[in-house]
């Protein structure tokens, strides 16, 4: 349910995954929202640990998601009430400011708990909209002229996915399929593109 886990580390050692990581699709949860969610552990004894205590572990991975992904939340207003600004994400305090809520391993920002449920209601419209937004934002400084995957020229009209509120431009859909399977990998290789861009 929702996208692949998104980060490059182990939730419970903080040790990078590597190329086998052990992965889990949550069935018995706390929270029916995380029903169907995947997390990647480095070893089956993180696993075992991590689904002992759900309660505790699923709040303290999503921190970390949301640690992660809030730089490049889109600056604006809450995902549902349009009309109701939302501290910039670059802000202390955008990480207190309303409610910030992982959903399917992806951060969404709200004014409020009625705006929870009323995304909760009609996702896919919401989701398109904030697709939207982040491409629309990220388009303006995003660092490479080629696919992710192929390395190819993605020329003037290349797919634009989002990925842990990221977007990655590829050549094809067999190569944002790819990304969509394995996010911290590429969105690694866009932090590259960067750092490269900074110098």
């Amino acid at each position: 349910i929702g996208a692949a886990y998104p980060l490059a580390t182990c939730p419970v050692s903080g040790k990078p995954l590597g190329t086998n990581p052990v992965v889990a699709i949550l069935s018995e949860t706390p929270r029916a929202s995380d029903k169907g969610r995947e997390v990647r552990f480095c070893c089956n004894g993180c696993r075992a640990n991590f689904e002992k205590d759900l309660r505790t572990n699923l709040p303290e991975l999503d921190k970390k998601i949301i640690k992660a992904q809030m730089p490049y939340f889109p600056t604006g207003n809450c995902v549902v009430m349009t009309s109701e600004p939302m501290a910039a994400p670059d802000s202390p305090e955008a990480m207190t400011d309303g409610q910030n809520v992982v959903i399917g391993n992806r951060l969404y920002r709200f004014c409020c708990k009625a705006c929870v449920r009323k995304f909760k209601k009609n996702q896919e419209k919401y989701d398109e909209m904030l697709m939207e937004r982040i491409i629309q934002q990220q388009s303006k400084s995003y660092p490479l002229e080629v696919c992710v995957i192929s390395g190819r020229a993605y020329g003037p009209n290349p797919n634009q996915i989002v990925v842990a509120n990221r977007m990655v431009r590829t050549c094809c859909a067999g190569c944002s399929n790819r990304v969509k399977q394995n996010p911290a990998q590429y969105i690694a290789v866009l932090d590259r593109a960067n750092a490269n861009k900074a110098k």
